[in-house]
């Protein structure tokens, strides 16, 4: 979906570059810039410093570059990439980047298609903006571990890069949207995503909650305070997640546990009840789950039609038949891999005609006729087809080309210049080749 976007990758750890493998995911040629000898900070983290399974996970879809931004000539290479370049990607701290004469100000002005995402812990602006953020200070600031822990424990950590991850998302997100408004318009966009954000993002409900109520949110452990049952019971080997979202399934639940008298009596006979009751009850539900095991008791309640799911200890996600099929399985040595989302896309089940023509309607009669290789429907002339140069190439690099985007020329030329074409001309570039512009050298 991304094939001839590019993206140049100056981040690091996990954020950004988790954002960047994804859109290498879809397609996009993403290359990884690193700071010469040590590079990515990733990369010692379980490993050897040159590579580890984290870094591994996190930079995969890539090519690589080290280059020393400190010095005046890998600073004019990395600006080289990023005139190239449909997206650039940066974690440094404010400030940092303008002074490497990599910022978004630097970069537009070379390039003013370009979407530039800044992802920091805290945003460009305001009193912490030029504070370091990491992922357990973005939980800790944003209340995730204030709702995280059972009750009376001390905040508790989210496992996993959780506020990383998010910010990964939406930045990713909003990259794709800030693509599709540059097809539009040919403007660019300054994308500015901080860990706290994105972690308080997370959390729309409790945040709802507690400015409609006032009343400060409390740790629950494995339940839903407002919702019963919605947690976790223990079985003879483990433990069941359960959830009923209404009341038509609670008489179906009582079935399935074989206690069809709990469902009629007046301590549990609806949510606020089962709520001001909730010890009683839970303890009457793990009694009888206490008597079989995860396995049949997760068979049972889905008969019945109730939404029920076994708790896995992490190794045990993986031999999960639903994981597998889905093909979401790591592995190891030859056969390891990233999980990463399945993409079905919907020219498999579209006709070839209807495949090849694009869902935006400008130049549709043009991408039809390069689609079928016939002549244009414009220019009476065969369209080239699209070469690998669209990638950026570390040669490219070493040989600057600079060209320059007027407003006017933002999308595509006007149609008395479209014939001005550079004679030595053979790219095939999206909307409109850029070195084709009149103003292109």
């Amino acid at each position: 979906m991304l094939q001839g976007i590019r993206v140049l990758d100056l981040s690091r750890v996990i954020a950004g570059p988790y954002c960047a493998a994804m859109l290498g995911d879809l397609g996009a040629d993403v290359i990884k810039l690193e700071r010469p000898g040590r590079g990515d900070d990733l990369r010692a983290l379980r490993g050897d410093g040159r590579m580890s399974a984290s870094f591994a996970a996190v930079n995969r879809n890539k090519r690589g570059i080290a280059v020393d931004l400190q010095k005046p000539e890998g600073a004019r290479v990395a600006l080289d990439l990023a005139r190239r370049a449909d997206v650039v990607i940066e974690n440094f701290l404010p400030g940092v980047a303008e002074k490497l004469g990599l910022g978004y100000a630097a970069v537009r002005a070379e390039n003013p298609s370009v979407v530039y995402a800044s992802v920091t812990g805290f945003g460009q602006i305001g009193p912490l903006a030029r504070k370091p953020g990491y992922n357990t200070i973005a939980q800790g600031m944003s209340g995730l571990m204030a709702l995280t822990g059972m009750p009376g424990d001390p905040p508790t950590r989210v496992g996993g890069s959780v506020s990383d991850v998010a910010a990964s998302y939406m930045t990713f997100g909003m990259v794709n949207a800030a693509l599709v408004h540059r097809f539009r318009t040919g403007l660019g966009q300054h994308v500015d995503v901080s860990l706290v954000g994105a972690s308080l993002g997370l959390l729309p409900d409790p945040v709802a909650i507690y400015f409609d109520t006032g009343e400060r949110p409390k740790r629950a452990g494995n339940r839903n305070l407002n919702l019963s049952p919605a947690e976790a019971f223990q079985a003879k080997d483990g433990f069941v997640n359960v959830v009923l979202l209404n009341a038509e399934q609670w008489g179906r639940f009582c079935q399935a546990l074989g206690d069809p008298a709990m469902e009629t009596d007046p301590r549990f006979a609806d949510n606020p009840a089962r709520l001001a009751n909730h010890a009683a009850f839970k303890g009457r539900v793990e009694a009888i789950l206490g008597t079989g095991s995860v396995t049949d008791w997760v068979t049972r309640l889905e008969a019945g039609g109730i939404a029920a799911g076994p708790i896995y200890e992490f190794h045990e996600v993986f031999e999960d038949p639903q994981v597998r099929h889905l093909g979401l399985r790591g592995g190891q040595g030859e056969d390891a891999h990233v999980p990463r989302p399945r993409l079905r896309h919907a020219a498999a089940h579209r006709s070839p005609r209807a495949a090849a023509r694009p869902a935006h309607r400008r130049g549709a009669r043009r991408a039809r006729a390069r689609a079928r290789g016939d002549r244009s429907p414009r220019r009476g002339r065969r369209h080239r087809p699209r070469r690998a140069a669209l990638a950026i190439s570390l040669d490219a690099a070493a040989r600057p080309h600079v060209y320059t985007q007027s407003k006017e020329y933002s999308r595509r030329p006007p149609s008395s210049d479209r014939t001005r074409r550079t004679p030595s001309c053979d790219c095939s570039g999206f909307p409109w080749p850029r070195c084709c512009w009149p103003d292109a050298p």
